[in-house]
């Protein structure tokens, strides 16, 4: 059982507020939704002083950046906006990169790739020639022939 001065106080409490629902104010409930700010173009300059005081240079006419991940995938920057300070060994690529399998990106990465992903690509290849096996001829056929048909 409830205390009556409890219920009184709800009473009193229903009579002053009724069904009024307020938006704004002293007393009101404050907002739980976050605001997500959008990266703005002062952290682009904040990155870019924290990247001079490094010492890097920007490196012009470079079109585009792979870096081969464990999983044989390979995450690709398009005309990439990359920076160096070769002194201390330092490479900053920044853009928008995508995450792309080795198979994807064939022929032009060739000349990249690793020994543990020229073996992938091997096992790849072995794979897919499993898969799309020749059907044998039937009888004295001959691909010239059949060729004709079509």
């Amino acid at each position: 059982m409830e205390d009556q001065e409890v219920i009184d106080a709800r009473a009193r409490l229903a009579e002053k507020f009724g069904n009024q629902t307020r938006t704004g104010g002293k007393g009101s409930m404050r907002r739980k939704k976050k605001v997500v700010h959008k990266a703005s173009s002062a952290d682009d300059k904040k990155l870019r002083s924290s990247m001079k005081k490094l010492g890097s240079q920007p490196l012009p006419g470079i079109e585009e950046a792979n870096m081969f991940m464990e999983n044989n995938n390979v995450l690709h920057f398009t005309n990439p906006e990359v920076q160096a300070n070769i002194r201390d060994n330092l490479i900053v690529i920044s853009g928008n990169g995508e995450v792309k399998g080795i198979q994807d990106l064939m022929p032009g990465i060739l000349p990249q790739l690793g020994p543990k992903d020229m073996q992938f690509l091997k096992d790849f290849l072995q794979q897919s020639a499993k898969e799309e096996d020749v059907p044998d001829l039937v009888g004295d056929q001959n691909f010239e022939d059949i060729a004709e048909q079509d």
